[in-house]
């Protein structure tokens, strides 16, 4: 497994953080875990090729962490050159199929892609749930931020990823993640800035602490947090390996 972030940051403009964004390699797929207005120039930094994935998991429907959705299928149908024509799945909370209707309502056909070439999977949103997808576990538990929202664990290739999505303080979170490998966790704000619906370092590293990861990485950044040296923060309570993430840094898994 190896992840690239995508972008490590959140709704604020910023040249250096992009909107919430990651893609996931297994042996078996490829996988881009929610998509910020700017995951496709990000990709293309990357040189990932948006035609080679094959699957989208989204944690909730703020604007953040789908705008490049719009995108991604529009591509997928009218782009410059050959177009993409093997089949991807979605994932999402309940009210993905409600979301993507509303989209074609303002969009119109042109983000349906064609030849039934998407597979949408609405996962829980008030409890645990799962899926085998692909040769691979998709796991979700609802997490503590605005209804309908997910936090995710994807195990493959002998090993296993935990991403928090947006959330507060979560026992969801600390027993999704348990003996998972990574834990890529929002830290929105440093701890003197606690907000509602969001996790501070001490807080992200109590949870990573709590759940056993062996590595956990900082994400989903407000401006604060360069102000501040947050990885300390969640030596609080985590003793292990912390890593601020930065856009188009790669994580590389061993199992």
């Amino acid at each position: 497994m190896k992840v690239t972030i995508l972008g490590s940051g959140t709704s604020t403009p910023s040249l250096q953080r992009n909107s919430s964004g990651l893609f996931i390699e297994t042996d078996g797929a490829n996988i881009l875990l929610d998509m910020g207005p700017g995951t496709l120039r990000r990709m293309c930094e990357a040189g990932i090729d948006y035609r080679d994935i094959d699957m989208i998991v989204l944690t909730h429907f703020h604007p953040d962490h789908v705008v490049d959705f719009i995108s991604f299928l529009f591509a997928s149908n009218y782009a410059y050159g050959p177009i993409r024509t093997d089949p991807f799945h979605v994932v999402g909370p309940v009210g993905l199929k409600t979301f993507h209707d509303g989209l074609i309502e303002i969009f119109g056909s042109w983000i349906i892609p064609s030849d039934n070439r998407m597979t949408m999977h609405e996962m829980s949103a008030d409890s645990p749930d799962s899926r085998e997808i692909r040769d691979m576990l998709i796991m979700s538990r609802p997490a503590a931020h605005s209804f309908p929202s997910l936090s995710y664990r994807i195990e493959a290739d002998g090993t296993s990823i935990t991403i928090s999505g947006d959330t507060d303080v979560s026992e969801n979170l600390v027993q999704l993640a348990k003996h998972s490998h990574t834990l890529i966790c929002e830290c929105s704000l440093p701890d003197s800035m606690k907000t509602h619906g969001h996790l501070t370092p001490a807080e992200a590293g109590l949870i990573a602490a709590q759940s056993g990861v062996a590595r956990l990485i900082l994400t989903h950044l407000y401006p604060p947090c360069e102000s501040v040296d947050i990885v300390n923060e969640t030596r609080k309570w985590f003793k292990g390996n912390v890593l601020k993430a930065e856009d188009l840094m790669t994580l590389d898994f061993v199992s």
